[in-house]
């Protein structure tokens, strides 16, 4: 919602929008302003920005005085209020607002609880987008409090903020209960019978345990609510006699208050605790609740089905809500009506008072190490008794420390979770005393009593005492450290961090409300247990254990199949054919694969088998692929076998979605047995004495390698069945065995689940079976076939909105040419996500989650563009950051202390380049998973998306590099690289050559680099019209060898070499070469040199083989030069245009005239200029022209701004417009009635168009007569 003063009068503003927050602040009338009847406060503030001028839609604000994460708005209402919503607004006319804020709440401004969200996260609460908006945020639950407390975390500028609460009075109904109450309800009178039903109820305790709801049915039905080792748990059943339990909440013994709600819509069920959800279904096929006996709340009287706990409960119940019911005030009026309840009453209570009497028992938090308090004891006493009660996360950490008026010390404390005493007396070393095994930093209360006398110890906790008797004798000082206070003694001990309560020395107990100020020090908390539990709800994923300390949690993530901070990570490949990628050989392997990578589904054993077609198949196996005879079941389906896969339907149901295809043999032998009962008439019901049930438990009408609804066996289908009359070779009832086998391929309906057969009569009669299920077998994996290409810079596939919230992550294969490119990218209001590979050699990813971004990368001394396939694996969660390439570099950073931001994206998920479609990335991209799940790119490909294609194909898959040049991908490009080619230009298409004279001469020097071959490769191309010429010719003046190419004197192409075992000479057919035709000439030898093949104009190859002596070999030995046009023993040469000179690796011609020509290869007696022999380049049709359509536009929208446009301002503007051309028209006018006169001329009528005086006597209509004319001056 926005409104600018400058539009719409303020007044008028300030109705408007405050009728529309309280009209949407909640459902029902709890909607009061809340503002003017709270004291305010805050943290800091500066002149003229005070905390009380923070009223909605008022001309000023609160400003803090310091803008950092630690300011703090507090409202104090004066008594509890229920609290709906809150509405915000920044500086106005300053750009000063806060972009988001946490709160918290409390019944006194000392123990104060954080709101969180349903994952049990700080809840961060959107706040402004300029200073003059407002901003609503609406309570799921209402906060019941008297002190709210808003705490920005992120702003714009500095800390403003204009506030107003909306809320209502808070009606309390409540009672206590002291561990030996209960409240019945009849509900013989009126049965609970209901498909749904909701229980909500505020409770305070300091006991771990108890039961808090309790009801059962004559049907077994029964539901359970209890706190139990001071989380609340729920059981409950709907008669299957199978329990459903959840458990939700932690540290909920803190004499704290705490929202509970249940909600339950047939089987599907909701539980949470201070908006922490959890959510579940119910086990069974029932989903109706019977409840007919009696409904207990706070206790039972004997022990009850479904309840684990044998405590009733201590404490605090509130307006216990059962389904639109208020038990508790229902229970006050029918006492108020009866007077007195009996047990005949609709409702009995034992031992419940109403209202909530503080119990004495005042807890206090340490919350740092260097916190502690020093109490007093007796002096000089020779026994010591200390007793409290505490819990922590820490391992470490000192309880207690006393030092004797006499010599010495004694010392409780924690160490590596267990509890040990420390002590030193006169006469007697220092003895640590380690009774107990268990370890107590578990979050629980613990009871520890230490007693001290002469010559006995005792240690007693959670009421086993431990007693060490040992020589030793003291005097207690006056004073006890507790928590800490050694820190700064050299002694190294850490303080206690955590919670006590019950504090007593020599039986004094000492509660700290009544402690003076110099008696405590650092950080503490009074009449609070202010500890974080960590682990609750679970951190770690995939059942990692999560342990804690007071600052940080740990996953242990062994056996998960998982790893990374927070158990994520999945250690094993995707499927077969990930495996493959990274592990080579073998042809069988059995491995456990991760369908859904990060997601919830565990892994599952497999068997890959890589075959040499580069198939592969991932067989799932079951307990029953053995052939298993079946006798005795006569009744049709009587025989019934469940089959039990390696994997659950989940995981198989994954598995087949990703595959290309599934199948599963299934064979059943008979003897007399008969298994469909074919023919049957297609109107008439299908009795068959057997069949298979597919994946969703329906009875399937077709066997192996039939169609789906034919009745049939594979042989009715292919016509050849035993008995041509049958549709199997079963339901012949032969004497002989026969069988009906093949392949279940449809998808749908695989894997098989059950298998029912009859007749196979009894032990008396012939009738026989046996069957045979075999594992389900896939191929493909869509993951690695989901791969698309992006051959425009621009070109983006825009995927919805990925919530990343608080944890996520991504992963994708990518393979390029570029270095630099943005490859994911989406963003929000102010937060933002985005992968990059940076300089080809680093994958980065940033993230902005707050007010500054963040980095984590990875480098690597290859590069990255090298178009090869690469993976990329990122994750973001509570712990931190991480990037892993390739499954092996990885690297991450911590998130930072405080509360974890959650990443809030609101802009489509953008492949390819940045959401303003800069910084494209062009290549391939596949297997893109986000939390597990397949992102299908391919769809975007099939429906035409701008830049992008399917498949991964690059510009060089159409080969556009001529003559062997090397092809360099670019993806939305294509460079051809020429070296190694006799030829030069974009496509390796131009020609390289030199019209020579026939004096010239161009001669390459091996220059000692000596060469010997038995298998050359020679190309030269040439055209003449002289009928002799030499061409091309290689020389050996140290052993006499040579070849040359030529053009004889009667214009054939000819061939002589003798490379020393015996000259030969080779004419080319009977063409003739010098008729001015281009001519491309190849020459080769292969079979040791023995056999030269020649090839002219691409036609077909002519071979000619060639005996050589056993004495003698065929190497071309020692070659020295190379030369073109003529050798130096000639005096004429060749006279034509020669080019495509190659030798081997060798193109004397592209070095002849490159720039810088090297000085083993030059031109005799006369430069020669560089030709193209009148070959015109090959060249390739122009590449179709992809341009970016326009963007869509939508017109509702469209429509909608022009609709939603100020009347007002559109009138005043053309007001302004209208009077700005009367004023300018009367100004004109004005002017030009100043400038007017009169003069007389001597020209004639009608002649003033006249170019000269001859002509305006011509055209003259009047004569010379002298005539007044008119001119005005503008």
């Amino acid at each position: 919602l926005y409104c600018q003063k400058y539009v719409i009068m303020n007044l008028f503003c300030e109705i408007l929008l405050t009728a529309l927050a309280v009209a949407t602040a909640y459902e029902y009338e709890c909607n009061s302003p809340l503002f003017d009847r709270a004291q305010i406060h805050a943290t800091s503030y500066m002149k003229d920005r005070e905390p009380h001028q923070a009223r909605l839609y008022g001309d000023k604000s609160w400003t803090a005085k310091d803008s950092d994460a630690k300011q703090y708005f507090t409202f104090d209402l004066g008594h509890p209020m229920n609290v709906s919503s809150i509405v915000s607004q920044g500086r106005d006319n300053h750009g000063e607002f806060v972009l988001e804020y946490s709160i918290s709440y409390g019944f006194n401004d000392l123990d104060y609880q954080i709101y969180k969200d349903h994952q049990g996260n700080i809840k961060m609460f959107k706040g402004n987008v300029n200073a003059e908006s407002i901003k609503l945020n609406r309570f799921e639950v209402p906060i019941i409090a008297q002190w709210i407390r808003i705490n920005p975390t992120r702003w714009q500028d500095r800390i403003s903020m204009r506030l107003e609460l909306f809320g209502c009075d808070y009606v309390s109904d409540v009672v206590h209960f002291d561990g030996s109450s209960l409240i019945r309800q009849d509900l013989q009178r009126e049965k609970i019978e209901t498909n749904r039903h909701a229980v909500r109820f505020r409770f305070k305790t300091n006991h771990a345990d108890g039961v808090i709801a309790y009801s059962r049915g004559t049907q077994g039905d029964y539901i359970a609510v209890e706190m139990r080792d001071n989380k609340m748990h729920m059981n409950i059943d709907l008669g299957s006699g199978i329990p459903t339990s959840l458990s939700v909440g932690s540290l909920l013994d803190d004499n704290m208050w705490h929202d509970v709600q249940i909600f339950r819509n047939r089987r599907d069920i909701s539980f949470s605790v201070d908006r922490v959800v959890v959510k579940g279904r119910v086990k069974g096929d029932f989903h109706r609740l019977d409840l007919n006996r009696a409904f207990y709340i706070g206790g039972v009287p004997n022990k009850q089905e479904g309840l684990t706990v044998t405590q009733n409960f201590t404490g605090c119940i509130e307006n216990f809500m059962l389904n639109k019911t208020n038990v508790i005030r229902d229970l006050k009026d029918v006492e108020a009506a009866e007077g007195a309840l009996t047990l005949n009453s609709r409702f009995f209570k034992n031992r419940v008072i109403y209202g909530c009497p503080e119990p004495q028992i005042v807890p206090v938090t340490f919350v740092k190490p260097d916190s502690f308090a020093t109490l007093s004891g007796y002096d000089r006493s020779n026994t010591l008794n200390v007793s409290l009660a505490f819990r922590s996360y820490e391992e470490k950490g000192l309880i207690m420390y006393h030092k004797f008026a006499s010599d010495g010390f004694v010392k409780l404390f924690l160490e590596s979770g267990r509890i040990k005493v420390q002590i030193q007396t006169p006469g007697n070393p220092e003895t640590v005393l380690d009774d107990y095994d268990d370890s107590f930093n578990d979050g629980k209360w613990h009871q520890v009593i230490l007693t001290i006398s002469k010559n006995s110890i005792i240690l007693n906790v959670d009421g086993r005492p431990m007693n060490t008797k040992r020589l030793l004798n003291m005097l207690t000082g006056s004073k006890y450290l507790i928590g800490g206070g050694l820190l700064g003694e050299g002694r190294g001990d850490r303080g206690f961090v955590g919670c006590m309560r019950q504090i007593s020395i020599d039986g004094i107990i000492k509660l700290p409300t009544n402690w003076k100020p110099e008696q405590y020090e650092g950080t503490i908390i009074m009449d609070a247990c202010q500890m974080l539990d960590r682990c609750n709800p679970n951190p770690c994923k995939h059942d990692g254990i999560c342990t804690q300390t007071s600052d940080q949690f740990h996953c242990n993530c062994e056996h998960t199949g998982y790893s990374g901070a927070v158990c994520h990570i999945p250690e094993y490949p995707l499927s077969c054919e990930a495996y493959k990628t990274s592990n080579a050989g073998n042809q069988r392997v059995e491995i456990k694969i991760d369908v859904d990578g990060s997601g919830p589904l565990d892994p599952f054993p497999v068997t890959c088998m890589f075959y040499p077609d580069k198939s592969i198949v991932t067989i799932v196996r079951h307990s029953n692929e053995l052939p298993t005879p079946v006798e005795g079941y006569e009744e049709a389906g009587s025989f019934q076998q469940e089959i039990s896969y390696d994997a659950d339907f989940d995981q198989i149901t994954a598995l087949m979605n990703r595959s290309t295809s599934c199948r599963q043999h299934i064979n059943y032998a008979c003897k007399h047995s008969r298994l469909f009962n074919t023919p049957v008439d297609p109107n008439a019901p299908f009795r068959p004495n057997s069949w298979w049930v597919s994946r969703n438990n329906q009875n399937m009408d077709y066997w192996g390698g039939a169609l789906p609804g034919s009745r049939k066996c594979e042989c009715g289908i292919l016509g050849n069945c035993v008995d041509p009359t049958k549709w199997c070779n079963c339901d012949a009832g032969f004497d002989s065995w026969n069988e009906d086998g093949g392949d279940i391929t449809e998808k749908e309906h695989l894997p098989v689940r059950q298998l029912r057969f009859g007749d196979t009569g009894t032990a008396l009669d012939e009738k026989e079976g046996r069957y045979t299920l075999g594992p389900l077998e896939c191929q493909g994996d869509n993951l690695f076939e989901n791969v698309v290409t992006f051959r425009k810079a621009d070109a983006t596939i825009d995927l919805p909105t990925f919530d990343m919230g608080h944890e996520g992550d991504i992963y994708f294969e990518f393979k390029t040419t570029t270095a630099n490119a943005v490859i994911i990218h989406s963003t929000g209001p102010t937060d933002s996500i985005r992968i990059s590979i940076n300089s080809g050699k680093q994958i980065q990813f940033q993230y902005k989650a707050g007010d500054g971004y963040r980095t984590v990368s990875v480098q690597t001394s290859n590069t990255l563009n090298d178009d090869n396939w690469h993976s990329v694996s990122v994750e973001r969660n509570r712990k931190e950051a991480k990037i892993t390439l390739d499954g092996a570099l990885k690297n991450e950073i911590p998130e930072p202390a405080g509360p974890v931001r959650a990443l809030h994206l609101t802009s489509q998920f953008v492949v390819g380049a940045a959401t303003n479609y800069r910084d494209g990335y062009v290549g391939c991209i596949r297997a893109l998973l986000l939390n597990g799940k397949l992102q299908d790119l391919k769809s975007y490909a099939d429906r035409g998306t701008y830049g992008i294609g399917q498949g991964c194909v690059g510009k060089c898959a159409s080969n556009p590099c001529l003559n062997n040049g090397t092809c360099i991908e670019a993806y939305d490009k294509y460079e051809c690289n020429c070296r190694f080619t006799a030829f030069k230009g974009p496509i390796c298409a131009d020609e390289i050559g030199v019209n020579l004279s026939p004096s010239s001469m161009i001669r390459y020097d091996f220059s000692g680099s000596w060469r010997s071959t038995l298998s050359e490769n020679i190309r030269v191309g040439f055209v003449t019209t002289e009928p002799h010429g030499f061409i091309l010719g290689l020389f050996s003046n140290k052993t006499k060898e040579y070849m040359t190419i030529s053009v004889s004197n009667s214009g054939k192409l000819r061939i002589v070499f003798d490379f020393g075992f015996e000259r030969q000479e080779f004419f080319y057919g009977d063409r003739t070469f010098h008729r001015g035709q281009y001519h491309d000439v190849r020459v080769q030898r292969k079979n040791s040199g023995a056999t030269m093949v020649v090839t002219v104009d691409g036609n077909e190859p002519i071979e000619q083989h060639y005996n050589i002596k056993a004495s003698a070999d065929a190497q071309f030995n020692n070659i020295e030069y190379m030369y073109i046009g003529r050798n130096e023993s000639m005096t004429e040469g060749f006279k034509g245009c020669v080019s495509r000179v190659q030798f081997d690796d060798i193109y004397p011609l592209k070095l002849f005239f490159q720039q810088n020509r090297p000085s083993y290869i030059r031109s005799i007696h006369s430069d020669v200029p560089e030709n193209t022999c009148a070959v015109e380049p090959t060249t390739h049709p122009p590449d179709v022209v992809e341009t970016r359509p326009p963007p869509i536009v939508d017109e509702e929208k469209v429509r909608a701004a022009y609709n939603e446009t100020d009347t007002a301002i559109l009138g005043g503007i053309l007001t302004l417009i209208l009077l700005a051309l009367i004023i300018m028209a009367v100004l004109i006018g004005r002017y030009m009635s100043r400038h007017k006169g009169e003069y007389l001329t001597q020209e004639d009528k009608g002649a003033e168009l006249a170019l000269d005086p001859d002509s305006a006597v011509v055209h003259s209509a009047t004569g010379h007569q002298v005539q007044k004319k008119k001119e005005w001056f503008i």
